[in-house]
């Protein structure tokens, strides 16, 4: 059969697909879907499926396993349990949950199958509870065999998922059926977001809007479409209790335990627009570098909240750290730290804070759109490596930073600059020296036997000038829309 989803989902077509998937076929599924906070599971979840499920469950933040089991039993009581005592521990729990099951038919909406929703699993292992074991067994010992159930699991603190559940090695491991990560909404799924809600703003209005808030879709939710940009973003992060100010307090508590080093490590990035080695990170924090430094990097990382760049002659010793995550960006440049300034953002736009904050974030938003970019430059089904790239003044060149490299499979590089303006770029004479420079010395000293080309990636494209001409690929903004 063939399943229906509600036109309330903006995008999400490929995770649908791998969801409509698991419910057509003949077998049990377990579908486990990971993502940073705020990002939808719950709400592609419950929408795809009308809530109708035969059980769900939403674990409590920062609550006892008793507390836990009291509220899971609540919950089996409520969804059509016959009365019975507590359970004592999640094997009690998970035991009840068969029991319910097996009363219930699969719904025929949805191939027959019996729908199995449980939300926020890492709050519901606090630890020492075997939370994980529980689960396990009941997969392995019914749920797997009896071919019509739909498990799907869901969790914001993704280095957890990635632990607990992905790399298990105990009644979970390789048991997930489907791993989903939902990532960011794109330039192009904000886009239809804008279009369904009437906001009628530009491109470079929902660019500027990504930049602030990236392609989180609650984050959109909180923008009201009769007012500008601006007043919005006023109200969301300048206004007394800011609904920004309060969800970013909220952002690391919720994911992290003792979240103090992850939040020294972003305090740190912040600092320095290029990034820097992991090295230069524990001696900025003080924090020693060890295995404990490592989970924390991977943990930023698998947040989305931090990006590991290599750079093409040092590798993985030489890899950069940067901020990846908009919202966090923002945040630090504009109220981390600051009094609160009503109508801060109408009364500054323009200035040169801001437009420094905006080359920047720009870069961030080329980052995540790099296979637009790709596609832009006719080199979709080409294998590409990513760099940044950094080098020492010496007798024959200036220093240089370049901070997007795409290294191809086809022998050529493109060493590609960013700049976001309202109009088109010009290219002066002497900045096209400078993009010269860069090009001849990333040939001279790492890719001697590629062809190295630049690349301009210009919100508004490039003035037709002497200097234009000597670029080879230019990307603007709406390249950075397609899907």
């Amino acid at each position: 059969m063939k399943t229906e989803t509600r036109v309330k989902i903006i995008g999400r077509e490929a995770e649908i697909a791998k969801i409509s998937d698991a419910l057509n076929s003949d077998a049990s599924e377990f579908i486990a879907i990971y993502g940073r906070r705020r990002i939808g599971k719950t709400f592609l979840i419950k929408e795809m499926f009308a809530q109708q499920f035969c059980f769900s469950f939403t674990g409590i933040e920062e609550n006892n396993t008793r507390q836990q089991l009291s509220e899971f039993h609540r919950s089996l009581l409520r969804q059509g349990l016959s009365k019975c005592a507590k359970p004592q521990n999640w094997f009690d729990a998970f035991d009840m949950l068969r029991s319910l099951l097996e009363t219930k038919a699969g719904n025929p909406k949805f191939n027959h199958k019996k729908i199995i929703f449980l939300d926020e699993l890492p709050w519901m292992d606090a630890k020492g509870s075997d939370f994980v074991k529980a689960l396990g067994h009941f997969w392995n010992d019914w749920a797997a065999w009896t071919g019509d159930i739909l498990l799907i699991i869901c969790g914001s603190a993704t280095s957890w998922m990635l632990k607990r559940v992905f790399s298990n090695h105990g009644g979970l491991y390789n048991r997930v059926t489907r791993q989903i990560y939902l990532g960011p909404f794109s330039l192009n799924e904000c886009e239809k977001y804008c279009k369904a809600r009437r906001f009628n703003w530009t491109r470079n209005l929902i660019t500027e809007a990504y930049m602030i808030l990236g392609g989180v879709p609650y984050y959109w939710t909180m923008l009201d479409p009769h007012k500008s940009l601006s007043s919005n973003i006023d109200e969301l992060f300048f206004s007394q209790r800011a609904q920004m100010d309060i969800e970013y307090k909220a952002l690391f508590k919720s994911l992290f335990n003792n979240p103090e080093k992850h939040e020294a490590i972003i305090g740190a990035l912040i600092q320095k627009k290029g990034g820097m080695t992991a090295k230069e990170l524990s001696e900025k924090t003080g924090i020693t570098m060890s295995a404990s430094f490592s989970n924390i990097l991977g943990n930023l990382k698998a947040s989305g909240f931090i990006r590991e760049i290599p750079q093409p002659t040092k590798r993985e010793r030489g890899a950069i750290y940067q901020i990846a995550d908009n919202f966090i960006l923002f945040y630090h440049n504009f109220v981390y730290k600051r009094k609160c300034q009503s109508n801060f953002w109408t009364s500054h736009h323009g200035t040169g804070v801001v437009n420094s904050w905006r080359g920047l974030a720009f870069e961030r938003v080329c980052a995540q759109h790099i296979n637009q970019i790709q596609k832009a430059l006719g080199i979709g089904g080409v294998y590409c490596e990513y760099f940044a790239w950094a080098a020492k003044e010496n007798k024959s060149f200036p220093a240089i930073q370049c901070d997007m490299i795409i290294d191809r499979a086809d022998n050529m590089v493109n060493i590609c600059e960013m700049k976001y303006t309202d109009g088109p770029y010009a290219i002066t004479p002497a900045y096209l020296v400078e993009l010269n420079l860069r090009r001849c010395r990333y040939q001279h000293e790492v890719a001697p036997k590629k062809g190295v080309q630049l690349t301009m990636v210009a919100s508004s494209g490039l003035v037709r000038n002497p200097q234009s001409m000597e670029i080879n690929s230019v990307i603007t903004l709406d390249n950075l829309f397609e899907p």
